[in-house]
């Protein structure tokens, strides 16, 4: 598998089909954020689920999770990795443009995967989406733009991206819907994977919540983190990945605002190098509009923000 994952078009089957490695690392910090607010036994959807990061995180809470990816060698791993974890997930490699959605589903879940498709596909599967949505339930989406500064990277574009999404239109998809918007983040991402060198993503995430109606179930708010302050930009750029949080800590000044996520639960990608790792902690500390990833103290992504990170928290009645 990994002699055919070599010669794939698809630059992240190196990782996949290397059993020792998380290729996209850890759960992503909205999946912490809105997993106290799911219905118990939630059907959970996720569209390029890779080695399973997100749908494996969901998976320990007894959700009914479904997870497809084109990558044969991703699903493989998934549910290898799924019996390690004691976990069920029912999955499948499936193209996004062959996807059936279920009669109704609570979470869908699409990172870094609808901008392989076009419009013509993409926005008739979000509004079927949407009318088969629970009633305060959410859909949580990353997409890669296109920018002058931050052009789409080139295995990106070997992979097929189609460049099929403008800055704001899922946005105004769910708005007319009535759906809450609760994140519309827009920020350059800088990060690396197993097989391709550190790149830089311009990157649009949008999560976005049905209206609950009379349903008792936990409000949410989101809290843009705001504080004033940058880091240079040839100090930025010299800041190298691996580089303990004390030693960032000591060259930059303590940060004005951070944010974490963490759990003591066995997951994948929990050090953002083996498959498996024993916990997880991830912070985000922020000068100004300037952003750095911590994974259990070491730097492992940093970010210029366009737009205000925010944390997603539940609403005190």
């Amino acid at each position: 598998m990994r002699e055919a994952a070599k010669h794939s078009p698809l630059w992240w089957d190196s990782g996949y089909a290397d059993p020792n490695v998380s290729c996209m690392g850890g759960p992503s910090p909205e999946m912490f954020e809105i997993a106290p607010a799911l219905r118990a036994k939630s059907v959970v959807v996720e569209l390029g689920c890779g080695d399973g990061r997100n749908a494996l995180y969901l998976a320990h809470f007894d959700h009914q999770v479904i997870a497809t990816d084109i990558s044969e060698a991703a699903i493989s791993k998934l549910n290898r990795l799924a019996g390690e974890l004691g976990v069920v997930i029912t999955s499948g490699v499936a193209r996004v443009e062959d996807f059936q959605p279920p009669t109704y589903l609570v979470v869908f879940i699409a990172h870094s995967v609808l901008h392989f498709t076009e419009r013509t596909v993409w926005k008739p599967l979000v509004a079927t989406l949407i009318d088969r949505t629970r009633p305060g339930e959410f859909h949580c989406f990353t997409n890669t733009l296109d920018r002058p500064d931050h052009p789409i990277p080139k295995e990106a574009l070997a992979a097929g991206h189609k460049n099929s999404f403008s800055r704001g239109e899922l946005e105004a998809l769910y708005t007319e819907a009535g759906w809450e918007l609760l994140r519309s983040d827009h920020y350059i991402k800088w990060d690396s994977h197993p097989g391709i060198p550190i790149h830089s993503h311009c990157i649009e995430k949008v999560v976005v919540r049905k209206p609950i109606g009379s349903e008792d179930l936990p409000r949410m708010r989101a809290e843009p983190i705001k504080v004033a302050g940058m880091i240079p930009v040839k100090q930025f750029d010299m800041l190298k990945f691996g580089t303990p949080r004390d030693a960032i800590v000591e060259m930059l000044g303590s940060p004005p605002a951070s944010h974490g996520v963490k759990t003591v639960r066995r997951t994948v990608g929990g050090n953002n190098k083996v498959a498996i790792a024993d916990g997880y902690v991830r912070e985000d500390v922020i000068y100004g509009d300037h952003g750095l990833q911590f994974v259990n103290g070491t730097l492992t992504g940093k970010y210029r923000y366009f737009t205000p990170p925010k944390r997603l928290l539940i609403r005190n009645k």
